[in-house]
């Protein structure tokens, strides 16, 4: 099993930027492979990203209307500027992210080098995601409020004693969903699963060491974005859990036995 990283105060504070970005979706292709390769083996950045979108479910939910100033974006960037961190723009990024790992090779220098976009991509991000959505977030409050609730007690499994967390990803390799554990009690967080008709359900399936597959819980997903799943629980007698796997299957319960292919699974490391 591998070590978890459990860094002191002050230590590698670039990847507390480089998290504020991830949350965001905003870091650049040799970034984000940087940050996500160090994520599954420190805590603090897990516990980092969570309560990041835990805060930006929140501004989202109580921003008001209004259209930012036009000079906003040249003032952090000046700002950022006087703080004496601006640094070389990188050369123009090759049009896919695979070019972009062919071509460049990740380096504490140009990690260096994107850390002074962190804060401009981050603020500018924020501006732009709140504009676009607080119309449609004002008419959904409800919903809003819900998973902001759910992501909150997520948060807190996170940081509770033995608690444990396994990416799922996609036949490319792109995380869409996060399982975290607590001994028997199992919460899910989803960010890009397609919505699933209302005949059918998703199911998310633990794979013990002695071989054998059980259903975790059916779940749907209602709603594009991220979303949480809380409740769950393991079957006694599962064993120790080696893998968890999801799929979308026909009907409104889980069947016995899996009959569709993953459409996500993941490692327990």
């Amino acid at each position: 099993m591998t070590e978890r990283h459990h860094p002191t105060p002050g230590e590698h504070s670039l990847f507390d930027e480089l998290a504020v970005g991830h949350a965001l979706s905003a870091l650049g292709p040799a970034d984000e492979v940087a940050f996500v390769t160090h994520l599954p083996s420190c805590a603090h950045c897990e516990r980092s990203v969570a309560e990041h979108a835990l805060t930006l479910s929140h501004l989202a939910y109580g921003a008001q209307d209004a259209e930012p100033p036009a000079s906003l974006l040249e003032g952090i960037r000046a700002g950022i500027t006087a703080s004496g961190r601006a640094g070389d723009f990188p050369a123009p990024l090759p049009l896919s992210l695979d070019a972009a790992r062919r071509r460049r090779r990740i380096s504490p220098i140009v990690l260096r080098r994107a850390s002074a976009l962190t804060g401009i991509a981050a603020a500018a991000a924020l501006v732009v995601s709140l504009s676009a959505t607080n119309a449609s977030l004002r008419q959904d409050k409800r919903s809003q409020a819900a998973v902001s609730a759910r992501l909150a007690g997520t948060v807190a499994t996170l940081t509770a004693d033995g608690a444990r967390s396994v990416r799922l990803t996609d036949g490319s390799r792109t995380v869409k969903a996060v399982v975290v554990s607590s001994g028997s009690t199992v919460s899910l967080v989803v960010d890009g699963l397609a919505p699933n008709p209302s005949n059918s359900t998703y199911v998310l399936w633990a794979k013990s060491s002695f071989g054998d597959v059980r259903a975790v819980g059916a779940f749907d997903v209602t709603r594009a974005g991220v979303d949480v799943v809380r409740g769950l629980q393991l079957r006694p007698g599962s064993g120790t859990v080696q893998r968890f796997v999801i799929t979308r299957e026909q009907g409104r319960t889980a069947p016995a036995l899996s009959t569709q292919p993953p459409v996500v699974s993941g490692d327990v490391v």
